[in-house]
């Protein structure tokens, strides 16, 4: 399979807005560490880790990373990435500055690299692959300011409240694609195990054009914190085999606590 195919697991998540209304800066978390498990039916099939940290000198610049990997006890599933991007708040959205995406395969890794350049309104895209040589060399000329694998995680997270459907561009692998996202800021409520009450949450649905992680492509929903943490808690995705769900089992985030319903 392609890198493309695993880039889900962070577009799932980026699901959700917040009922209220809360600036950028206060979302965004220095040190913040969210780890999620993916499961199908009742079978885990892999995690998910997110680690946020701010540029030392740079209040509005992050470095972020997520690492992405199968259940070691499944042999039909076999994904080892580790994505890298560094993003910057501006004009009250999310703008990803590099992005760097390692696939991990018999002690080797490819490595996929994105620089983003506002200036010139250009991406640069490269590839290369396990043998060391350079596979992919591309530029995307495009005044749209694009959201990469990652950043999209962030991007719903910290973006300002909306309440009507939006299409976010994105570059999947080594092409630009659409996500259609609507939101629904009334406050709801959502379970999961890891919290004993019930959680005040916001929920989304939305539509991917584009195929990934075992054949998904379209509907996706989910649900995320009602307050100024925006913290993603439960995702579920159909794919051909049926339904996959991803949901927070533990974090790092301050004093945070999950809003009681």
């Amino acid at each position: 399979m392609t890198i493309i195919k695993y880039y889900v697991f962070a577009i799932v998540l980026l699901l959700v807005m917040s009922g209220k209304t809360f600036s950028q800066l206060e979302a965004l978390e220095d040190g913040e560490e969210l780890y999620y498990e993916v499961n199908y039916s009742f079978i885990n099939i892999g995690w998910i880790k997110f680690n946020t940290d701010r540029v030392l000198g740079k209040p509005n610049v992050f470095n972020c990373k997520a690492v992405m990997k199968s259940n070691d006890a499944l042999p039909f599933v076999t994904v080892n990435y580790e994505f890298l991007s560094t993003m910057e708040v501006k004009d009250g959205t999310i703008r990803p500055l590099k992005f760097t995406a390692y696939e991990y395969k018999n002690d080797k890794r490819s490595v996929l690299t994105y620089d983003f350049n506002y200036d010139s309104a250009f991406v640069d895209i490269k590839k290369i692959g396990y043998d060391g040589s350079q596979e992919i060399s591309k530029r995307i000329k495009s005044s749209t300011a694009f959201q990469d694998g990652l950043s999209v995680f962030y991007y719903a997270r910290y973006a300002f409240d909306k309440t009507q459907t939006v299409n976010v561009p994105v570059i999947m692998y080594i092409d630009t694609a659409q996500m259609k996202i609507d939101f629904d800021t009334k406050p709801t409520d959502v379970s999961i195990s890891e919290i004993k009450y019930d959680v005040s949450s916001v929920y989304l649905e939305g539509f991917a054009y584009f195929t990934a992680v075992f054949g998904l492509t379209g509907d996706f929903s989910g649900y995320f914190s009602n307050d100024a943490g925006r913290v993603p808690l439960k995702a579920k995705l159909q794919v051909k085999i049926g339904s996959i769900s991803v949901e927070l089992k533990s974090w790092k985030r301050g004093n945070w606590k999950a809003p009681q319903y």
